[in-house]
């Protein structure tokens, strides 16, 4: 009887579901006092016993409404921690094979190759699942090394593949945001023992950058964790960074160690920070903000406009090195790639430059760097934008704003529109009209609505002028009121000519509504006459087919035959002729349910 008692849980797990259990449980602990029990749960198990009284506890004191707080017993913790390395271990053992997981083959005559990339990816969810468990298992997995070891043995996973696959050669794996913090946190934990506890975790992560060639941790995570430690921790290894006799890591501007050590000289020495900040100005634009913000505080007018000066060639790189102002060109026009998120701060530096000719007297470089300034912040937003100009536009500031504006035009229209490479956009589209009026629609919505319908009658006339200009005729299709409803009626033609829009962006939503505030919509007739007799000029050629794929073709012919039978059949009668021999063709016409 005592052994069937002894193993009657085990008998339970045997005979019931999980849910099954639960339900007993809650029966067996909501009957009485369930605290009976806790001492024998001790006596059998002192974890299962702790763990079940801080349930109980946290039951009675009705805490279940308050934020959630895991309540896990130390094997029930390592049995998770575990059951996480195992999982991370049996990706880390396909690193090596070269026909495993990470040797990647982009084309099957190609020979494989191993892409870091992936393995990161796969590693990093598993990383962020260890996270909130680090802090109660270090002590219980008691390796102060198994981080370390780990990276070590991806290295040497890496350097396993055959010499013809260049894995050594090759970038190694770059560990990405959860990976890297689970790994300094382990060492970070390791080393508060130490009575140096900063100078034990710096040497630690050097040591990791030293022995693990093939491996990386993430940039902008280090640097976050290492200015997150407290304050005393991180001026020990500030003072680290100061006595270091090979200070080499620290004058390259994109490293992890220089960006460290400039903030920690931001911290605690700011007369430091400045001399780095006029050191590399030139290799690093965003090192001129806090040269400004000094020069500005001491009342220095002329040297914060120098600084500015000296910020913006850093940011443009301009290959003719000469120095760029606000009012010569739209900043926009000048730097096409992307400032990935800097707009903010790079709106805050043309904001500052007008502040500052506004105090040295010049009216014009105030006006155009206030007006650049909400450009480059939200280009697409019309109403703050043309708003603002209006205001601007003073006599003393309009010639420099007015060239701005203009170039603002042209990129609003690049944007909306687009142009190949042969036939580059015009600087006089119904998008400039449209802007023109919506900054005087009391004065020019009647003048809109004028050059639109000359510019719509051009092209009915014109099937050349169509031809050339069709895409700005097919974004202002998309863009007139009640265009919706050619959708239903000309499905494969709003597909296939008309711009895809799937993203929503607010440019789109600003024309749209100018274009609604100047009641354009009686347009849109005399716009689909025109694709009805024009569209056939612009049907693609299958003789420029890529290969044997004609989807697009009879894409473009279904929708031309949605427009008109007339037209369609007289292009189908050509291509009989022209195309006759070409199947593949004729197989993706039928495809589509065309008539041939």
């Amino acid at each position: 009887m005592k052994k069937a008692k002894r193993h009657i849980g085990k008998f339970l797990m045997e005979s019931l579901t999980i849910d099954q259990i639960t339900c007993l449980l809650d029966v067996v602990f909501s009957t009485g006092d369930a605290n009976r029990y806790t001492e024998a749960f001790k006596k059998a198990d002192p974890d299962m016993g702790e763990t079940v009284g801080k349930i109980l506890k946290m039951d009675h004191e009705k805490t279940r409404t308050s934020p959630v707080v895991r309540v896990a017993s130390d094997e029930r913790t390592i049995e998770h921690w575990n059951s996480l390395w195992s999982h991370w271990d049996g990706l880390v053992s396909e690193v090596g094979d070269e026909e495993g997981k990470y040797a990647v083959q982009d084309a099957h005559w190609e020979p494989p190759y191993f892409d870091g990339s992936v393995l990161a990816d796969d590693l990093d969810p598993i990383a962020g699942n260890m996270l909130g468990l680090i802090d109660d298992v270090y002590d219980l997995v008691d390796d102060p090394d198994l981080f370390s070891n780990a990276l070590e043995e991806i290295g040497s996973n890496i350097s396993s593949y055959p010499e013809w696959m260049g894995a050594e050669d090759g970038e190694g794996c770059t560990l990405e945001a959860n990976v890297t913090r689970c790994v300094l946190r382990w060492l970070w934990l390791s080393s508060l023992k130490d009575a140096r506890p900063g100078k034990a975790f710096l040497d630690k992560v050097y040591g990791i950058q030293d022995h693990c060639d093939m491996v990386d941790l993430d940039d902008n995570e280090c640097v976050d964790f290492f200015t997150e430690l407290p304050g005393e921790v991180c001026c020990e290894i500030y003072e680290c960074f100061q006595n270091d006799d090979n200070r080499n890591h620290l004058e390259n501007v994109y490293s992890r160690w220089h960006r460290m050590n400039h903030l920690y000289q931001k911290r605690f020495d700011s007369a430091e920070h400045l001399e780095t900040c006029r050191k590399h100005l030139a290799e690093n634009w965003r090192y001129g903000q806090p040269l400004i913000d000094d020069a500005l505080g001491r009342g220095d007018y002329q040297v914060a406009e120098s600084l500015l000066e000296e910020t913006f060639s850093s940011c443009l790189s301009r290959k003719d090195k000469t120095t760029w102002y606000p009012e010569t060109s739209l900043l926009l026009d000048e730097r096409r790639y992307s400032y990935g998120d800097n707009e903010e701060d790079i709106s805050g530096l043309l904001q500052s430059w007008a502040s500052v000719a506004q105090k040295l007297g010049n009216i014009k470089r105030s006006a155009a760097s206030e007006l650049q300034s909400m450009v480059f912040r939200a280009p697409e937003d019309w109403d703050a934008i043309i708003s603002h100009y209006k205001k601007q536009r003073n006599r003393e500031a309009r010639e420099a704003i007015d060239p701005l504006f203009v170039q603002w035009q042209n990129e609003m229209a690049r944007r909306s529109i687009g142009h190949v490479m042969d036939a580059p956009l015009s600087s006089d589209t119904w998008i400039h009209w449209l802007i023109e009026a919506e900054v005087d629609i009391t004065g020019k919505g009647a003048w809109f609505m004028m050059k639109l319908n000359t510019w719509l009658a051009d092209l009915r006339r014109d099937g050349n002028a169509f031809a050339e200009q069709w895409r700005s005729l097919a974004r202002l299709t998309k863009d007139l009121p009640e265009s919706g409803g050619l959708k239903k009626q000309y499905p494969t033609f709003f597909k296939i000519v008309l711009p895809d829009d799937s993203h929503a962006s607010l440019l789109n939503k600003t024309r749209c509504s100018g274009l609604q505030k100047m009641n354009a919509g009686s347009c849109l007739s005399t716009v689909m006459d025109i694709w009805t007799d024009h569209l056939r000029h612009i049907v693609p050629d299958p003789a420029h087919a890529y290969g044997s794929n004609y989807a697009s073709h009879a894409q473009w012919m279904k929708a031309l035959y949605e427009l008109s039978r007339d037209a369609y059949d007289g292009m189908l009668a050509q291509w009989c002729q022209q195309h006759k021999r070409r199947r593949n063709l004729w197989r993706d016409m039928k495809s589509y349910h065309l008539p041939i």
